[in-house]
């Protein structure tokens, strides 16, 4: 029985003895519109493995595509949650076709990737931190440069913590960040103590460069507690203090002022960048705007991420308002929408509102993204989905990171997703892996590869020179499979080329021979899955070997022989 393994392909040895391999599957196609993914047949969060890297991709289900969801952009996210395993969470790149460009691990929770600018240099930037701290964040914000370098990490001014809803450059070279600070407070007129401690909710204007401190604005000092839609619940002590206010995001306009959100009053506030004082209020309790639009412009709630559009007329929000006591029935589903204002006559009017086909209910979180060809790119936060709409709302590309029977369970989601002009250059080399003669190959975070080429050669250190072509392939997804011929050198790389035919990044060199399973699966970089087959392989033939003598012999004692028949 054993001796007769050794007859079996090598590929079905793989799958029988080394499960990890066996549930890579390389570089494979999205689902497209799979009912069994939305069912969660395939896990709550389906990934992908490869040969040639050990980063985890999201097995992505597509419900509707088109092409005009391929800009030349890239969709950026921070998949989490409970069925997100730690190596598969991190910032993470996505070109249009859903296939994985760069992703990191390592961080702690992280949150809000975007690339930015920042003196005529491109970064990508999130926050990482704790995000277990009462619906916000205690952590730091980090600058990438386009190697995919580390070369900032930006605090929270004044000691403070900083929070994960927002850091967003300005044209001033200045971030612009959220913080939550617990604070003391007089909760009586709520029912609560005199002495209680709210979390307070602040945002700071910080210099890139120096750190230092630009603006400080705090919610207490301009809303009243009575403002808030938030049951209090018995919180207010200093161990569990009271949010009241909910800041989740923040932008700067050329005169200085400031777009406020806040998700437990349900406002969009307007913030004199002097003074700090209250210019008006958009929404909620206090709101100051006749709504146009028979309520329809004002009637959001738990609102995320507003911004400022059409030379600063109309405002765009991520409205998660379904979930608000005492809403319509007709309004059970998220909505992104555009309002415009008038700010002499304060008049608010509902210009266009984005919603997905399957209606969406999304509690928390979520982005509302107004692309440079006018698209709308919506985010669902709590939800692991995102819709590109266009701009008259017709859905074009319609996508699940996440079984939709697992929507508002917390099992995969990501704060936002956004899309953005990027091109990365690492400075780590290309990876290759063989396995039967077939060549797989990646570069984490290479934006400009067009194609790959197979060198050959007789000296694992020689030049450029010393290298020979003699297999091309376009690049196709995350990681490109290659068939090899029969006829290679004793070693071989594999190159990257970029579409001016320029040599942008080679493999290590390692040898290849095709006589010898022990070079039939070999890769370069760190990853150690071949050399943990190469070991256990070795062990099961021991063994085997073992086995099949022990077998041999015994038969020999006992006498066994072949049964025969006559005829």
């Amino acid at each position: 029985m054993f001796s007769k393994l050794f007859l079996l392909p090598k590929s079905i040895l793989l799958s029988l003895f080394f499960q990890d391999l066996g549930h890579v599957l390389a570089d494979t196609t999205p689902y497209f519109n799979d009912q069994r993914f939305e069912n969660g047949d395939y896990g709550s969060y389906p990934v992908q493995k490869f040969f040639s890297s050990n980063v985890v991709a999201p097995h992505l289900n597509i419900l509707t595509k088109h092409s005009r969801c391929d800009d030349g952009s890239y969709i950026m996210f921070n998949p989490r949650g409970n069925a997100v395993a730690e190596d598969a969470r991190g910032p993470m790149i996505l070109d249009s076709l859903g296939n994985l460009v760069w992703v990191v691990t390592g961080y702690e929770q992280t949150y809000n990737l975007m690339a930015q600018e920042y003196k005529g240099q491109q970064y990508l930037t999130f926050w990482s931190g704790n995000d277990a701290v009462g619906g916000h964040g205690a952590g730091h914000y980090y600058m990438l440069d386009s190697t995919y370098k580390e070369v900032a990490r930006i605090s929270a001014a004044s000691g403070m913590e900083g929070d994960l809803h927002e850091f967003r450059f300005t044209e001033d070279g200045t971030a612009l960040i959220t913080v939550y600070d617990v604070h003391p407070a007089d909760l009586t007129a709520l029912g609560g103590p005199q002495d209680g401690y709210i979390w307070d909710s602040l945002f700071q204007e910080i210099d890139i460069e120096t750190g230092n401190l630009i603006f400080q604005w705090r919610a207490s000092e301009h809303y009243n507690l009575t403002d808030s839609y938030h049951s209090s619940d018995g919180r207010g002590s200093r161990n569990d203090p009271w949010d009241f206010f909910h800041i989740n995001s923040v932008e700067k306009d050329p005169w200085g002022n400031y777009l406020v959100s806040a998700r437990y009053v349900h406002t969009i506030t307007y913030i004199n960048g002097t003074t700090g004082s209250v210019i008006w209020v958009l929404g909620g309790q206090r709101n100051e705007f006749t709504d146009l639009s028979e309520g329809r412009a004002t009637d959001f709630a738990y609102q995320h991420d507003a911004r400022w559009h059409d030379n600063y007329t109309v405002i765009s929000i991520f409205n998660n308002g379904a979930q608000a006591p005492g809403q319509k029935e007709n309004a059970q589903f998220s909505r992104a929408m555009k309002i415009a204002i008038d700010t002499k006559d304060r008049t608010a009017t509902l210009v266009s509102q984005y919603i997905n086909s399957q209606q969406i209910l999304s509690s928390s979180q979520g982005s509302m993204q107004i692309l440079p060809n006018g698209d709308v790119l919506v985010g669902y936060g709590y939800d692991a989905a995102f819709t590109e709409f266009a701009p008259n709302g017709v859905v074009l590309c319609d996508t699940h990171f996440g079984a939709a029977s697992r929507f508002e369970s917390g099992d995969v989601q990501s704060y936002r997703v956004m899309k953005f002009n990027w091109t990365g250059h690492p400075t780590t080399k290309p990876s290759m892996a063989i396995v039967d003669d077939v060549a797989y190959v990646s570069w984490n975070g290479a934006t400009e590869v067009h194609q790959w080429v197979i060198d050959t050669g007789e000296f694992s250190d020689g030049d450029d020179d010393a290298w020979r072509p003699v297999i091309s392939a376009t690049k196709v997804g995350f990681e490109t499979r290659i068939e090899l011929s029969k006829n290679l050198g004793s070693y071989i790389r594999v190159a990257a080329v970029d579409r001016e035919g320029k040599v942008i990044g080679a493999s290590d060199a390692f040898k290849y021979e095709q006589t010898r399973i022990f070079d039939n699966l070999q890769l370069s970089g760190s990853d150690t899955r071949p050399l943990m087959f190469l070991i256990c392989f070795a062990i099961f033939t021991s063994l085997s070997m073992g086995i099949g003598w022990v077998i041999h012999v015994k038969r020999r004692t006992w006498g066994y022989s072949p049964i025969s028949v006559k005829v």
